[in-house]
């Protein structure tokens, strides 16, 4: 994707200044808030909404047996992020700082909606009528996502130049979510053995897979409120050297 670019030493000293205020590690703080170049936003763009969260939404969406509440939930989303795309990729160095914000918006999108999908898999062509499938799945997923952002937090709070020996104390959280998901997709292909409708199972898996995968998106709305912060600041201590 697209690759990041370090701000100015005008900027920077202003993440200086909001490191003091935080738990961060200065130096990993400041290398965080970096935008994406200019560059890359096209393709980036493009590739992510354009092709990737259209083919993997839509397909299954319009996919027998065709349900309209899918439908309606993901269709409007799919608006939004597409119109979003085609304006990244039409002005992109004007929207970069906003590219920022479209990934973790991306990310919000594409993995609820990958569970979404495992909902149709599960109540439309596996035949579930248990509404505690749904809860489970959900309440699985909102705690990796949570062990997630933890981890990815926490991360911030080291240095970026620590030995390799010293990183052990990190692997039990980013181990808990990865056990989290494997334990999910565990389950799932179980039930293949019970149902015998493979195929049904297997997307099921692959999608609950998928939805993990993008979790690294959606911590960009994250570096999206500090970017913003940054800025923020950036423009009162200019507004302040003016005056005097």
């Amino acid at each position: 994707m697209a690759s990041k670019k370090r701000k100015n030493s005008t900027t920077g000293t202003t993440v200086s200044a909001m490191y003091e205020g935080t738990s961060y590690h200065r130096e990993t703080f400041e290398n965080y808030l970096a935008v994406y170049a200019v560059e890359g936003i096209r393709f980036s763009a493009g590739t992510l909404v354009l092709f990737f969260l259209n083919i993997f939404l839509l397909i299954p969406v319009f996919s027998v047996p065709f349900q309209p509440v899918y439908a309606y939930i993901l269709l409007p989303l799919l608006v939004v992020m597409n119109v979003w795309a085609v304006a990244l990729i039409v002005t992109p160095r004007k929207l970069q700082l906003n590219y920022v914000l479209f990934r973790g918006v991306f990310g919000i999108v594409c993995s609820l909606g990958f569970m979404i999908i495992v909902q149709k898999f599960a109540y439309g062509m596996l035949g579930f009528t248990t509404p505690w499938y749904a809860i489970g799945s959900f309440v699985l997923y909102g705690f990796a996502l949570y062990q997630y952002a933890k981890f990815h937090l926490r991360k911030l709070r080291q240095s970026p130049h620590r030995k390799k020996g010293e990183m052990g104390s990190r692997m039990p959280v980013a181990m808990l979510t990865m056990l989290t998901g494997a334990g999910y997709l565990l389950a799932n292909i179980s039930l293949a053995f019970i149902t015998q409708q493979t195929v049904a199972v297997v997307l099921m898996c692959v999608y609950i897979m998928l939805a993990f995968v993008v979790f690294h998106f959606i911590m960009d709305v994250h570096r999206y409120y500090w970017l913003r912060r940054v800025l923020n600041k950036s423009d009162e201590v200019h507004a302040n050297k003016n005056i005097k």
